[in-house]
């Protein structure tokens, strides 16, 4: 049987990610159930990031409908078959992981959520372009001093890919230049979040002007190789 672990990481295709998709609402289901705040909070918190997972995956699949270009005439029919497949599963994963990230805030607060659970809440805040709220987020969870590389690598990833969509094209470099350096120190602990690092980081370089330090290009190839290296496809679909 296929674990969730494998399932999120190292399958892209639509079965295996409803597979995810039911998996991880059977066990959630028990802690968004309990009486303890925190347990319904981890539950919450672990399904929305499963769903944000998923619709990573669902759009990254769509864009793949046109590639290669020798495909390009099967363009339509490949179309269909993702509206009839992924478009019902990303819609359910777009309204519920907010939805679910806002029943977390609502039970405990920022007060007493951790870090990483404050990374999964910008990260669905971002996609629905809430960007005042995620940053708000991130700045609340870089406060709380992240023990993990990757956490604060991945916040100050996100906090790049906002003040790239506000144009401060300065704030977006410094907070690269800091994201990398928390995905360089991860790629010892847990490289599969370092590619996910790199990857974000990648999106947001791209639009530096030429002659920065740190190109896209480079970014994304240390993704690339990472995400070989440890098998994590869903990764390399998104990339």
């Amino acid at each position: 049987m296929t674990s969730i672990y494998d399932l999120s990481w190292s399958k892209t295709s639509f079965l295996s990610k409803l597979e995810l998709f039911l998996k991880s609402r059977q066990r959630e289901k028990q802690k968004i159930q309990s009486g303890d705040p925190m347990q319904q909070a981890e539950g919450c918190s672990a399904l929305s990031s499963t769903y944000y997972s998923i619709l990573g995956t669902a759009f990254s699949q769509l864009k793949a409908t046109l590639k290669p270009r020798w495909l390009v005439w099967f363009a339509p029919v490949r179309m269909v078959l993702w509206g009839f497949t992924w478009l019902p599963l990303a819609t359910w994963c777009y309204f519920r992981m907010l939805t679910l990230s806002n029943r977390m805030m609502c039970v405990i607060g920022y007060e007493r959520m951790s870090a990483d659970q404050c990374d999964i809440r910008q990260s669905i805040l971002r996609r629905r372009n809430r960007l005042a709220e995620a940053k708000e987020c991130i700045v609340v969870a870089l406060g709380k001093n992240p023990e993990k590389a990757h956490t604060r690598g991945l916040l100050h990833a996100g906090l790049a890919e906002i003040y790239k969509t506000e144009g401060n094209w300065r704030e977006a470099e410094a907070e690269v230049g800091l994201a990398v350096k928390e995905a360089e120190e991860a790629e010892k602990q847990d490289p599969r979040q370092a590619a996910r690092i790199y990857r974000h980081c990648a999106s947001v370089a791209d639009f530096f002007e030429m002659g920065d330090p740190i190109p896209g290009s480079q970014l994304r190839r240390k993704a690339e190789t990472l995400s070989q290296v440890i098998g994590a496809t869903d990764q390399l679909l998104k990339l």
